[in-house]
């Protein structure tokens, strides 16, 4: 916020007006408008492929059906995982894998237990040279920044993370239920009239 008032003082108060919860990621509580990444738009044109250029009644039902099916599909993997003891969810779960697997190249020496600070030394394999790094974990910090990018590896202010695997349920528990045949559609008051003259191209 400080850079921000450093840059346009009108912005800053302009943000300084609006809850928190509603625009930053670190006091939304975990759930981000109940979305874990921030290519939704991807995301929904990943489920809706192929629904474009319908008519309207096959574009609801594939809108629902596919919807429903992604939200089941996500569900049954966090319960999945859940039951398995599975503090993170896959994707942070395969990144945390990954790193380990990168640390077998550090040299890691150890400076103070209070404050489990360390320094790290990487090794490159690509004959880059080496780079030396200082690690605090009581203030879950490198010298580096990556941790700093990297949002899942620390709880935010709420305590949760967006990535922990129950916040990755709480994200897939929407409900859809299953739409009734017309024979059971309550009745209505108007009458569809079809104008060939009102159709557009």
């Amino acid at each position: 916020m400080e850079e921000i008032k450093g840059l346009n003082k009108e912005a800053y108060d302009w943000l300084g007006n609006i809850g928190k919860t509603q625009w930053t990621l670190a006091y939304d509580g975990g759930w981000r408008t109940g979305i874990l990444t921030t290519n939704i738009s991807e995301a929904v044109n990943g489920v809706l492929k192929g629904a474009r250029r319908l008519p309207i009644v096959p574009i609801v039902e594939i809108t629902l059906n596919r919807s429903a099916q992604y939200f089941l599909q996500r569900a049954t993997r966090a319960n999945r995982m859940i039951n398995a003891n599975q503090q993170w969810a896959d994707y942070a779960f395969r990144l945390f894998k990954a790193r380990q697997a990168e640390a077998i190249q550090h040299i890691v020496q150890k400076f103070d237990y209070n404050q489990q600070s360390t320094s790290v030394i990487t090794l490159s394999t690509t004959g880059q040279g080496s780079r030396t790094y200082v690690v605090k974990l009581r203030q879950q910090m490198c010298s580096c920044g990556k941790w700093e990018l990297i949002e899942f590896l620390f709880t935010c202010d709420s305590g949760k993370s967006t990535f922990r695997t129950r916040a990755y349920k709480k994200t897939y528990q929407g409900r859809f239920e299953p739409v009734y045949g017309e024979e059971y559609w309550d009745p209505v008051h108007f009458e569809l009239v079809h104008n060939p003259t009102k159709r557009t191209h």
